[in-house]
């Protein structure tokens, strides 16, 4: 009888707001800044919602204007924007009671503001404990019914949502070299992962986890699908060659990289001409394909990728409960309807119909409806669960909890951890908690963030220390601090020039650098 330990990757990537920030995407502080300007009736509308996404693109402002005030507590206002926009009057009277705009300005006067801007976590929270409570909320002499708090707190969700594909659309036209640098990076690791797949093919069995598993897992903390769409596209790249890199003792056949999203949910098929589903891999599938008495024209190999707070991809169905991933309607690295398709007709536009149900919805002013690839249902918006930033949790959906245990399993087995672009905020507790279980095993962890004043070079020991207090109020070198607390000195290395530096040399990426990132000893 022999000890059993099953292989799990090495190597853990916690992908945070820092990371897809230079693409454009709002942080935590952007996010609070934008609902700060929204909610300030001082400034008029229309400049609010410019300032507040960003944004001139003519069609987007006005619908987003018409959208605002729709959303007013003015029946004639209601009707008035709401035809405007193309909501016909069961869809009007749907929205009005779905979202609250009125009540959400009214909480926000009730919420604690810092440097002048409205903390979201803060604004969650004040809104959740009044839903867990089940009591109300008094603003200026005016009461709140606990009633309302659902729909309140559905508007904070939209606005966000609005914001971050509002940032996505824009980034497309003003950061397009850097799409490429982020595609590239996912490029190398695709590289990377067949190299290390020929080489684990001599040692291993193919149906063994040390073959199938890649070395790395993404942990993404972000609602956005913008990692894992670079990388689905860089493995499909790789995958659609005609002459693949073969392994196989008995079959010698293409070796093709995917995804194992830890919870075996549909993705919405991207370039066919119905909702129907296709399915990422999982490991029951992968032991199918790679057992080598199995004649098959591939054998695989599959990277955990975890989304453990959702996706704005995410899509629950209201009546048989499967989870559906959207992630566009074109395999194209910058596709406009990466995104789903939201509740105005000009952030629906990339997004187009795929059967007589959906076309009839948008027909009747519910440009965000999507079929549930099971059973048929339509989901909206708001059926798109993501985890916010709040210290009232409350339960998750089963499938959040079944991608959670999985992930902390993979955190719990890692031996190197990169924080890349992710700050550690406060009501992330259960992942502080996680990781700081990983101080006493030796785990090494990699922090990348961006400093104005960090070098091109990664910082291990006493240079990071040295860094640290000359910048000893900076936000930063609070976070490297609280990664030393973590972890221990000797076993934390930083990288403070920035996403994407950290994989990039003269704005093309790096090889070499990547190489650096993944492995501790080469930095």
């Amino acid at each position: 009888m022999e000890t059993f330990q099953p292989y799990w990757p090495e190597t853990i990537f916690f992908i945070g707001a820092g990371a897809t920030a230079p693409l454009g995407m709002a942080t935590t502080k952007g996010i609070g800044e934008s609902i700060t300007i929204l909610t300030n009736e001082k400034i008029p509308l229309k400049e609010r919602i410019r300032l507040a996404y960003q944004m001139e693109r003519k069609e987007i402002l006005e619908e987003m204007m018409g959208l605002f005030l729709f959303f007013e507590d003015q029946p004639e206002n209601s009707v008035k924007y709401g035809n405007t926009i193309g909501f016909n009057r069961k869809r009007r009277k749907e929205l009005l009671q779905i979202f609250d705009w009125p009540s959400l300005k009214k909480m926000t006067k009730r919420c604690p503001r810092h440097d002048k801007i409205l903390s979201t976590q803060d604004l969650f929270n004040l809104i959740d404990m009044s839903i867990q409570s089940k009591q109300g909320v008094y603003v200026d002499n005016e009461f709140i019914p606990p009633e309302r708090m659902k729909a309140t707190r559905n508007m904070l969700v939209l606005l966000i949502s609005l914001l971050h594909k509002v940032n996505y659309l824009q980034s497309l036209q003003l950061k397009s070299s850097l799409f490429d640098q982020y595609y590239g990076f996912a490029k190398i690791l695709t590289e990377l992962m067949v190299e290390e797949g020929l080489k684990r093919a001599r040692e291993y069995e193919l149906n063994e986890r040390a073959f199938y598993l890649f070395s790395y897992a993404i942990i993404n903390m972000n609602w956005d699908p913008l990692f894992l769409w670079f990388i689905f596209n860089a493995h499909k790249e790789w995958n659609d060659q005609k002459e693949g890199t073969g392994v196989g003792k008995k079959y010698h056949v293409p070796l093709k990289l995917f995804n194992d999203m830890a919870h075996f949910m549909a993705v919405r098929s991207v370039e066919e001409t119905t909702p129907e589903a296709w399915f990422p891999l999982n490991e029951t599938a992968v032991l199918r394909l790679n057992n080598e008495e199995h004649v098959t024209d591939r054998r695989v190999r599959i990277g955990k990728f975890y989304f453990p707070h959702g996706s704005h991809g995410f899509r629950e169905c209201p009546n048989c409960g499967k989870l559906t991933f959207f992630l566009g309607n074109e395999w194209k690295v910058k596709t406009d309807s990466l995104f789903p398709p939201s509740i105005i007709p000009s952030l629906a536009k990339g997004n187009r119909p795929k059967s007589i149900e959906e076309k009839r919805a948008y027909e009747e002013g519910a440009y965000d409806a999507l079929q549930c690839p099971h059973c048929g249902s339509l989901t909206y918006a708001y059926h798109t669960p993501i985890i916010m930033q709040t210290n009232f949790k409350g339960s998750y959906p089963p499938y959040i909890e079944e991608i959670q245990r999985d992930m902390k399993v993979a955190v719990s087995k890692a031996k190197h951890i990169i924080l890349f672009g992710y700050s550690l905020p406060s009501d992330d507790i259960q992942y502080r908690s996680m990781l700081a279980a990983k101080k006493n095993d030796g785990v090494k962890c990699s922090l990348v963030n961006f400093h104005e004043h960090g070098p091109d070079q990664w910082l291990y020991g006493d240079d990071l220390k040295q860094f640290i207090q000359s910048h000893p109020h900076d936000s930063v070198s609070e976070i490297a601090k609280q990664v030393i607390d973590l972890f221990g000195k000797e076993h934390v290395r930083a990288y403070l020039a920035g996403i994407p530096k950290v994989f990039t040399e003269n704005n093309h990426v790096s090889r070499k650098k990547v190489e650096q990132l993944l492995h501790w000893d080469r930095g």
